[in-house]
């Protein structure tokens, strides 16, 4: 089993995502979880509305512990019997998978529509694999 997801690493995404928000004039907030979801760092930007907090949470929570992208879990989300009030099926989270395919974290952005939100963790992601490697 690999390095659980570090402090360090999961703080330095985080912070790259703001940052690349700022670039596109964008207030969000990023939540970096480890692969059992638990919360590592929450980042709200000054002016992110206090939505972004939770749905960045929960972003994160569902891609770490579903093992894939929000918004590929939205197709499953229409099954009744996956009942889980963490999960959300929105777009703007990404699990943390190493490269030998072990997922140890997820991150999750809320504060600006879906597919910024996507496209913003998507690009953390690059960080993080330069963060690990």
């Amino acid at each position: 089993m690999r390095e659980p997801l570090s402090y360090e690493t999961a703080h330095r995404a985080a912070k790259a995502v703001l940052e690349a928000a700022r670039a596109d004039g964008l207030k969000v907030c990023v939540t970096v979880v480890n692969g059992s979801g638990v919360v590592k760092v929450v980042l709200q930007d000054d002016g992110a509305g206090p939505m972004g907090v939770e749905t960045s949470r929960r972003k994160a929570y569902t891609a770490a512990v579903m093992h894939m992208p929000t918004a590929v879990f939205a197709e499953f989300a229409r099954d009744p019997h996956l009942i889980d009030a963490q999960l959300l099926a929105i777009p703007g989270g990404h699990p943390i998978v190493t490269d030998d395919g072990e997922t140890i974290g997820g991150i999750g952005v809320g504060g600006a529509d879906g597919a910024t939100d996507d496209r913003l963790a998507a690009q953390a992601l690059k960080r993080i694999a330069e963060l690990l490697a």
